[in-house]
């Protein structure tokens, strides 16, 4: 009697984890953040889901990062986009944009990532001058994140027990991201929910310098329930450590997981 039980259970628990995986991504969820340096508030981060192309499995993810006016030492003002593969339990990345607006100039990046050639186009332009366009192999087929995708990436494999090494294709070559979970409930306080919230933690490194600076070990708070939304994280940038902190969301059918439920 104890061994169909225990295939039943496993059945549940990877069933179980694969239907959960579709309530990570859902179309016109939006996700707003404030960025605090210690009590001062820098800026603003807000990530969306725009189009899902069902036919390909291919979601559509644009996020926008400002700085407030008036920060000293602080500027930045971008605008990413990233088409992204959803396949069986994972993401990775189709194209990625990345549009700049810095003191009057205007900046655009991009990456296509042609797995079949085995090649990722990349081409930068400065106000619609073009400042290189180049091929960097990928004779590996690796499957890549990039700045956006990682959002995703870890919020769905959150949902199984691992250690992560995951490979990031950022500043034009080839980099990684490494996580891991602790399952063990943890609880948080935000202002968009008047109790306590219970979550899980990510502990993490970053192996390449993103926007501002970031670098380094993290750490971040994802809600304690299949839609594993992004609560809290703390990261290094150039002037110390920042904290994101979600202070607002649309989303269907979800509020803030109650600790100790």
């Amino acid at each position: 009697m104890r061994k169909p039980l225990l295939i039943l259970y496993f059945l549940i628990f990877i069933y179980g984890g694969v239907f959960s995986q579709e309530k990570v991504m859902e179309v016109g969820e939006e996700l707003y953040y404030k960025v605090y340096y210690g009590f001062l508030t820098l800026g603003e981060v807000k990530v969306r889901i725009s189009d899902y192309d069902k036919k390909n499995n291919i979601y559509t993810a644009i996020a926008s990062m400002k700085s407030y006016e008036g920060i000293p030492f602080v500027n930045i003002d971008y605008i990413f986009e990233s088409t992204i593969f959803k396949v069986k339990d994972s993401v990775y990345s189709k194209k990625f944009f990345s549009t700049e607006f810095k003191e009057g100039n205007l900046t655009h990046i991009e990456y296509i990532f042609d797995y079949d050639a085995g090649v990722i186009k990349c081409k930068k332009d400065r106000n619609w001058n073009v400042d290189f366009e180049k091929e960097v192999k990928n004779e590996q087929r690796k499957r890549y994140q990039d700045g956006l995708s990682m959002f995703y990436h870890a919020r769905i494999n959150s949902l199984v027990n691992k250690n992560y090494i995951v490979p990031v294709f950022v500043n034009e070559e080839e980099s990684s991201i490494s996580y891991s979970f602790n399952m063990n409930k943890d609880v948080i306080s935000l202002d968009i929910s008047d109790y306590d919230i219970s979550a899980i933690k990510i502990m993490g490194k970053i192996h390449f310098v993103g926007v501002y600076g970031l670098t380094g070990e993290f750490m971040a708070w994802l809600s304690d329930d299949n839609y594993r939304i992004p609560l809290k994280a703390k990261f290094g940038v150039t002037i110390g450590n920042i904290t994101l902190e979600l202070v607002k969301y649309k989303r269907q059918d979800w509020k803030p997981p109650v600790y100790g439920k």
